[in-house]
């Protein structure tokens, strides 16, 4: 049976080239798309985990439900701080960061800045002592880093280019201090930073929490502390949820409440679902040329081989042997389009995977996409959703095949041979 397939895909070479690679370009986009949407999603959550949410975060009673309004009195406080540090440590959580994180409003005037303005920002005050949650060290900074001995603030690359500030400019700061009081006050700009975060770069800027203390009179307290369980993006998926059921478990004791970046995030992730869904919505339009070419290709063989039908009839062969002979065909054309699909979209995808794809047009007049992407996307190679999509292509193209050809063979022989 074998043989005679293989016959009949040769027979008709120009349009089994054809079909063949009508699903090799179903099967090379399938991959790229899905390889890049992987490859966006792991860039962003490895943005947002370095750069602002940590693996999971501890804070005080019902801060976490108001945390989009950076509530200020709802902090950790100074005794509670103690108590939290001591049993972190016991419970072999020494990767922590403690933070203050507020609204806050820059201005700044001409001379030495091209024009006057001010901007809605984020103030982020962290412990430079102890920042082993984040992975600021790996990004680029002009200047100086935070330190509690030398006051001054960093911001973002790109809020640095919108409001063309360079190291020793003075900007105000106004924001909130303990008690809801307004405190403002001017301070230099001792660093600019680049961490890849579009969102951290354009509206975030840094302050050593010991200098935030003393002007907006904290007394030692805290919005947060950040906890890392890894760095590794890869393993945080498998670490968070037993970790941060530990970790609240552990906190809970002394009155306080922690989350995994997930719930912190929660927003951003279900765009990120949502896009996945799309995602499906396309490879399914995109291996429905794989059924209609399968198909028209099954149907137009069976249409130009009714004698050769009518012949195998006479020779004793069942309906079932003539119409797996014509689904095999049909699966052996699937196949080589799979084949030469998936090595394709692999070979691209590795190459998006080194190279990238340049997005800056798309991001010029935006922070965000949704995605806490820089300008160049990479893509990123998932073996196991390449060997999904090639198995979903391959059985598509059974299933088309078997489809066109299910009614092939019936009929008495006699009737077969009137058709001719």
């Amino acid at each position: 049976m074998l043989k005679l397939a293989f016959r009949g895909v040769l027979r008709y070479k120009k349009r089994t080239i054809i079909t063949a690679f009508a699903i090799s370009i179903a099967i090379l986009f399938s991959i790229v798309m899905q390889s890049l949407l992987t490859g966006i999603q792991y860039d962003s959550n490895k943005n947002l985990i370095w750069n602002d949410t940590s693996t999971a975060k501890v804070y005080a009673p019902n801060y976490f439900k108001d945390r989009k309004y950076l509530p200020i009195d709802k902090l950790i406080s100074i005794d509670k701080s103690k108590d939290l540090e001591n049993i972190l440590i016991q419970n072999n959580f020494s990767n922590y960061t403690k933070e203050f994180v507020e609204n806050a409003q820059i201005m700044f005037y001409e001379d030495p800045f091209p024009t006057s303005g001010y901007l809605d920002v984020i103030l982020k005050a962290i412990d430079s002592s102890n920042q082993k949650a984040y992975n600021f060290n790996d990004a680029k900074i002009k200047g100086d880093w935070i330190n509690s001995k030398k006051e001054g603030v960093v911001i973002g690359s790109k809020l640095a280019t919108d409001i063309k500030a360079n190291i020793g400019y003075y900007l105000t700061i106004q924001t909130k201090g303990k008690g809801g009081f307004i405190q403002a006050f001017d301070i230099p700009i001792i660093g600019i930073i680049s961490t890849g975060d579009p969102v951290v770069d354009s509206n975030t800027i840094f302050f050593d929490l010991k200098i935030i203390d003393d002007y907006l009179e904290l007394e030692g307290s805290v919005s947060s502390y950040a906890i890392s369980y890894s760095m590794n993006i890869a393993k945080i998926n498998k670490l968070t949820k037993e970790n941060t059921l530990k970790l609240n478990q552990i906190v809970s004791s002394i009155n306080l409440e922690a989350y995994s970046w997930q719930e912190i995030a929660d927003e951003i992730l279900a765009l990120q679902s949502a896009d996945s869904g799309f995602t499906y919505i396309v490879l399914f339009f995109t291996f429905v040329i794989s059924i209609v070419g399968i198909s028209n290709t099954m149907l137009m063989s069976i249409s130009e081989r009714k004698n050769e039908i009518a012949m195998l009839k006479t020779l004793g062969y069942t309906n079932k042997y003539i119409r797996s002979l014509f689904t095999l065909e049909g699966t052996i054309i699937g196949l080589f389009g799979v084949v030469v699909g998936s090595i394709f979209g692999t070979l691209s995808s590795f190459y998006y995977q080194i190279k990238g794809i340049d997005m800056s047009y798309w991001l010029k007049n935006t922070d965000s996409i949704g995605y806490r992407i820089n300008a160049i996307v990479h893509a990123f190679v998932n073996p196991n959703q390449i060997l999904k999509i090639a198995i979903l292509g391959l059985l598509v193209s059974i299933f088309a095949a078997y489809i066109a050809v299910r009614r092939t063979g019936k009929g008495e022989i006699a009737h077969l041979f009137r058709k001719l």
